[in-house]
């Protein structure tokens, strides 16, 4: 999900920058299927989504992992967790579940709509308000903690692939081809920009994939890429630093995607990329690759705070991250 971008990520979670930190494998990938989404509710209770309905748990911060039943075999795309017991999963076959006792058992519906929809981001302010957005255009709000949903008017044909609220009022959502949405009333009504003038160099962006603002003024956007040039780097980070209003290319060291962003202050933040994770110290201008841990497909980031975040490989390896 999406990453997912609701939750404890709402707010400004940095403070002060991190000193140099380790990552440390704490769960190996250990039978065949793919994840899409990983989301912590504190420092210790996780959770991770991927295929054939599949839930990983955590409570002690990510050094073990046991399964949750879902009591579902779709695919399950995006989640969101407003606090150690309340949750929701976004999933294939327009499907949205919901727990409130931190993914023991959980309880499915299926919004009127589009059947064959696919819900790809969710994004709660608290454990009563929140969207998920899907990958035909649609967006969905709910303010009773999603025992009913309500239509949005996205403003857009493209799917929309990440969705993050700073507030009840105000939020972002990016889509395919290049498309960024703003709202500041909740959605009820949606701005939309096509950043198509943007110079990518060499490449050719064919998706952005991830939206994530650590102020109101400060975001990024991770993106997918392709290239007719092999020995380019390709995926890009799209940034702005005046709430949407102009927005810069920066370059990074990823093949063709990376697929979630997060940062932990205006200058310090990490990217779940296509070979490996991504860390910046200064706001996004540079990118290098954390050593040690190259060669993975990486789906999704996630930090509580500047000192603890995790990561999500495609094939269901996790990586903790601690400041030294």
């Amino acid at each position: 999900m999406i990453a997912i971008i609701g939750c404890k990520n709402n707010e400004n979670i940095g403070g002060i920058n991190p000193t140099q930190g380790v990552w440390e494998l704490v769960r190996q990938a250990q039978s065949p299927g793919y994840f899409h989404g990983l989301c912590f509710a504190d420092q210790n209770n996780g959770w991770a989504v991927g295929d054939s309905g599949k839930i990983l748990h955590t409570n002690d911060g990510g050094k073990s992992w046991y399964v949750q039943e879902s009591q579902t075999p779709i695919s399950l795309r995006c989640l969101c967790f407003a606090n150690s017991k309340i949750g929701w999963i976004g999933g294939a076959s327009n499907s949205i579940g919901k727990t409130t006792d931190g993914g023991e058992t959980w309880t499915w519906q299926h919004p009127s709509g589009e059947t064959r929809r696919i819900f790809m981001a969710v994004s709660f302010v608290n454990e009563y308000t929140g969207w998920i957005v899907e990958n035909y255009g649609g967006i969905l709000h709910t303010e009773d903690g999603g025992i009913t949903w309500t239509p949005q008017t996205s403003g857009t044909i493209y799917g929309i692939t990440s969705v993050q609220f700073l507030d009840t009022k105000e939020g972002w959502a990016t889509a395919t081809n290049r498309v960024v949405l703003h709202t500041t009333d909740g959605g009820n009504n949606w701005s939309t920009k096509i950043l198509d003038t943007l110079n990518y160099g060499n490449r050719v962006v064919v998706t952005y994939s991830n939206i994530f603002f650590c102020s109101r003024s400060r975001g990024w956007i991770a993106t997918i890429a392709l290239s007719n040039d092999i020995m380019e780097p390709l995926a890009s980070v799209v940034c702005t630093s005046d709430t949407g209003r102009t927005w810069i290319v920066h370059g990074s060291p990823a093949t063709f995607v990376i697929s979630s962003i997060k940062f932990v202050n205006e200058n310090t933040g990490w990217a779940a990329a296509g070979s490996g994770i991504l860390h910046t110290t200064d706001g996004g201008d540079n990118w290098t690759y954390e050593p040690g841990i190259a060669n993975n497909i990486f789906i999704d980031i996630w930090f509580v705070n500047s000192s603890d975040g995790w990561a999500l490989s495609f094939i269901g390896s996790i990586y903790r991250y601690q400041a030294l």
